[in-house]
């Protein structure tokens, strides 16, 4: 016998969290709103929690010299959370072990003034700070060669690796975090802990990501307009060229997600003869997107001191034949993400190796039962937390017994669940077909399945894709349970999504004294220009590098956003 829970009417979580980012975005001790679980003494309880991200706790004493409010304990019914921020400078590596890879072009070898170029170890630095590279030099005493670029690009931070080319992002940096926001440029709606680091990466790689497919990916707005409008009679002179460009920005346009942006250009020649303007209309897809990511460590429990491998088996669309990637790896302890580390990962074989060992050895993750849903959780749209995995579904109305999850008629239940390549369902009816979709990080299905026409009998669903993030389940009329669910990362073969696969490897040591706790490493990669002098400009065009084309985030609800860890692991 199933019972529903009766939610009272009031307004979402997500809405009062943009609500307070709007009466608040003057406070300078502010930084950002979210949501998340409510925190007691550095637990975690099973409440939503409006979260109130701020520079620095203050007493009631202290609000005025701060500028800013006393947050009350609770707004719009829910508790609150205030939660102080510290900023933390990193190192990218040890000086002894540096990370490795060529971040270059063949046209910038070796290096010439001119390019851009950031680093890769600081917050600030990468990759919101850019800049030119001034040129090479050489140490007068020594006569090592040297960089010369201006400290906002470089930073103050020793041992940072020093990275080329960067796509300079300019004012689309501020945007793009406005597009995450939902509510306001304050509200940043990150539901599970994330280091600061990897979501302004991805902040920065959504701008980046929707300027290139409104602009430049198909063919330069310039070299458009000089192709396709009436070139200027002999002896006439051209003055200046202009362009407009308006683009529409598509929802949460999250870097390595399929989706199609808007695009008007206007080209304008101004010659001494007179003006020929040229207009096109263009629906532009992204195309810096991974077909799937799969990544794993050479051990599932380490203890202090220990190395730990990092791998990450990447396919890429196989009409592409060769392609280059930069590819990162953001490691941090979950209890403290603030504790960063980076590795750059290099292509070779030694995670093709072990791959073939640890295939064996792979265990999935699950669950069977769930616990019966509660009045905060349900408005946060998150009906069950079961962790790794997250439940939900629109309206919050799922039906629980403690058991197995009702579908609710008419509506469906989405599943996030940890990136996998396989996902077992263990579903039930009384009549009616229960249909289940697989949806990778990019945002494609990637497979489906629907149960039989045996109404009270316990069915089970496999689906199997590259990198699957999410499960959305419909169907049963009403009376439709899920009574279970497991995920594991077995390897596949690429060939039935038209992919290539190329292993990607690096390590790093763990300090001595590590204190235990779960691990998560978070995989980015970008493209990379390998563009040849003199070749193609069209063609050269549509490779620019530096895009990030791996998805790390995925929206649940209209505007809460969780950061994909990629790969977990213990340290005991």
């Amino acid at each position: 016998m199933v019972q529903k829970t009766v939610i009272p009417e009031r307004k979402t979580l997500a809405e009062v969290a943009a609500a307070e980012s709007r009466r608040l975005i003057n406070d300078p001790n502010l930084l950002s709103m979210g949501i998340g679980l409510k925190f007691v003494k550095g637990k975690p309880r099973l409440s939503a929690a409006l979260q109130y991200y701020v520079r620095e706790k203050a007493s009631s004493h202290d609000l005025e010299k701060l500028g800013t409010t006393m947050i009350p304990g609770e707004v719009g019914g829910y508790p609150t959370d205030v939660i102080q921020v510290e900023i933390f400078r990193t190192l990218a590596c040890p000086p002894d072990n540096p990370p490795t890879g060529d971040r270059g072009s063949e046209i910038e070898n070796p290096l010439v003034g001119g390019t851009s170029t950031t680093t890769l170890g600081s917050f600030h630095s990468f990759p919101t700070g850019y800049g030119t590279l001034g040129g090479i030099c050489f140490d007068a005493v020594s006569g090592d060669a040297m960089a010369l670029s201006n400290a906002h690009v470089y930073g103050d931070s020793l041992g940072a690796e020093g990275i080329q080319p960067w796509l300079p992002t300019n004012e689309y940096i501020g945007a793009a975090i406005a597009w995450l926001a939902c509510g306001g440029p304050l509200t940043h709606l990150f539901f599970w802990t994330a280091p600061s680091a990897a979501t302004t990466i991805l902040d920065t790689a959504a701008a980046i990501a929707w300027l290139a497919a409104s602009a430049s990916d198909a063919e330069d707005p310039n070299r458009w307009g000089q192709r396709t409008t009436a070139v200027p009679p002999g002896g006439a002179l051209t003055e200046r060229e202009t362009i407009r460009l308006d683009a529409e920005i598509p929802h949460l346009p999250f870097p390595g997600r399929t989706w199609k942006a808007k695009t008007k250009w206007e080209y304008t020649r101004i010659a001494t003869s007179g003006s020929t303007t040229g207009t096109v209309d263009a629906e532009r897809p992204n195309e810096h997107t991974l077909i799937g990511k799969r990544v794993f460590s050479d051990r599932p429990v380490y203890r202090g001191g220990d190395r730990v491998r990092i791998c990450a088996e990447i396919w890429t669309p196989a009409r592409e034949k060769v392609r280059e990637l930069f590819v990162v790896a953001h490691l941090f302890p979950i209890a403290n993400p603030s504790r960063i580390t980076r590795r750059v990962l290099t292509e070779n074989d030694v995670c093709k190796r072990l791959d073939d060992k640890l295939e064996k050895e792979q265990k999935p993750i699950c669950i069977q039962g769930f616990t019966p849903q509660i009045q905060g959780v349900a408005q946060m749209l998150f009906p069950v937390v079961e962790a790794p995995f997250r439940l939900w579904s629109h309206p919050p109305s799922t039906v629980i017994d403690g058991t197995a999850l009702g579908i609710p008629a008419g509506e469906a239940i989405y599943i996030a669940v940890p990136p996998c390549t396989n996902a077992d369902l263990d579903v039930l009816h009384r009549g009616k077909r229960i249909h289940v979709r697989a949806i990778s990080a990019n945002g494609d299905v990637v497979a489906e399945a629907t149960s039989a026409d045996q109404p009270g009998v316990l069915q089970k669903l496999r689906l199997t894709g590259p990198e699957i993030i999410r499960l959305d389940l419909e169907g049963g009329g009403g009376d439709g349970v899920l009574a279970s669910i497991c995920t594991d990362k077995h390897r596949i073969s690429a060939d039935p999504w038209k992919a290539m696969s190329t292993y990607y490897s690096g390590t790093f040591d763990l300090p001595l004294q590590e204190p235990a706790g779960k691990w998560a490493a978070v995989v980015i990669s970008q493209s990379m220009d390998m563009s040849l002098t003199g070749g193609d400009p069209i063609s050269a065009a549509r490779r620019l590098g530096g895009i990030v084309n791996s998805a790390n985030i995925q929206e649940q609800g209209e505007c809460t956003c969780t950061l994909l860890f990629d790969h977990t692991f213990d340290v005991r």
